[in-house]
């Protein structure tokens, strides 16, 4: 049998952010984005279920063997891990998430300071964003934990799972998993702000009546910060409206423009040396932005952000092309993560497949 706990502290040593367990396979490691073998034994169906159950409790192997999926926090020595498990041909398979323990400065995850600055907000929505790997919720960990140093707030998270674990500072900070403190984000959320909040943290938003609760929150003077999964804020803002239908959508947009304080995206490119490099696009909601929402024309944002760099405004596709002129990253990469392939090309064509 493998010992899990022996597996992921080498994980950790060797700066992975994921282990991977899986029958008639060695585990494997993601380490800087690439996914790596371990070099060890091949794992049986009966070696993956042993590493199962000893990472979930009982209540949780219940709802496993219902529904064929986990999702779940767990905690052992000095580390945290986001586990996820489900079922394929007959066969469990586990992925794992090392969370780390201890908040990074923000100067370490290359956090611009426009993006701090929504921390020092007394209300409205921040949304940040990426994909999954790309380290939005460390951001959004580490802009919460700036409020809990400097002010004296009441914060409430509704996380499914939890992640990073707050401890009270000058804020007071109650993480609510869903599943487990509360049964959904929409009950959660609703009690919330019978709860004298300040600030409203949502790991994820799915539902019409999620976000109505999150708007409904904002309208009440609270600050709430949630993620999203796209690379460009219109899209982001584009998702939160297609959770309504027909003539709902002028409605929400009207609301979104008016709550919205701005949209952080961010990704993680290869570099040139191996590791990975931080990129993002950055809008923020002053009254040309909230003009553009309320009429639907969210094509327009990306305009918006060009022109709005006096205000700390700048596009995806403006990181990267910064990274690339530094030396940082080469060419391919940098049109292989860009939002308009055809102009990135045309910026580093003479060094394409060189």
């Amino acid at each position: 049998m493998i010992d899990i706990r022996g597996l992921l502290s080498d994980a950790a040593k060797k700066g992975a952010s994921d282990v991977h367990i899986c029958c008639d396979a060695s585990p494997r490691y993601r380490i800087h984005g690439k996914l790596t073998d371990s070099h060890l034994q091949k794992l049986s169906q009966s070696d993956c279920l042993a590493v199962l159950l000893d990472l979930i409790d009982e209540e949780q192997r219940s709802a496993f063997e219902k529904d064929g999926v986990i999702d779940a926090s767990v905690s052992f020595g000095e580390g945290r891990f986001r586990v996820n498990a489900y079922k394929q041909r007959g066969a469990i398979t586990i992925a794992i998430r090392i969370v780390d323990t201890v908040l990074p400065d923000p100067s370490q995850l290359s956090i611009p300071g426009q993006v701090q600055n929504f921390a020092k907000l007394d209300r409205g929505l921040v949304i940040i964003s990426g994909p999954s790997g790309s380290g939005k919720s460390t951001v959004l960990a580490t802009l919460l934990d700036l409020i809990n140093s400097n002010e004296e707030k009441n914060i409430i998270t509704l996380e499914d799972p939890i992640e990073y674990l707050h401890e009270h500072k000058l804020s007071i900070v109650n993480q609510r998993e869903i599943g487990i403190d509360a049964a959904s984000y929409e009950e959660a959320l609703d009690c919330a702000l019978r709860e004298d909040p300040d600030v409203i943290f949502v790991s994820r938003v799915d539902t019409k009546k999620e976000l109505m609760a999150i708007l409904r929150a904002v309208e009440n003077g609270k600050l709430v910060f949630c993620a999203s999964f796209f690379t460009a804020a219109r899209d982001v803002i584009a998702g939160f409206v297609d959770l309504f239908e027909g003539s709902e959508k002028t409605s929400a947009l009207f609301r979104l423009a008016s709550a919205l304080e701005g949209v952080v995206c961010r990704q993680l490119l290869p570099t040139k040396d191996g590791s990975r490099r931080a990129v993002y696009e950055v809008l923020i909601a002053d009254s040309e932005v909230r003009n553009t929402i309320r009429a639907g024309k969210l094509s327009l944002l990306s305009s918006l952000l060009h022109k709005g760099h006096d205000r700390g405004m700048f596009t995806m596709d403006e990181s990267i092309l910064g990274l690339y002129r530094n030396g940082i990253i080469d060419a391919d990469t940098a049109v292989r993560y860009s939002e308009n392939t055809d102009v990135m090309k045309s910026l580093v064509s003479p060094s394409l497949n060189r």
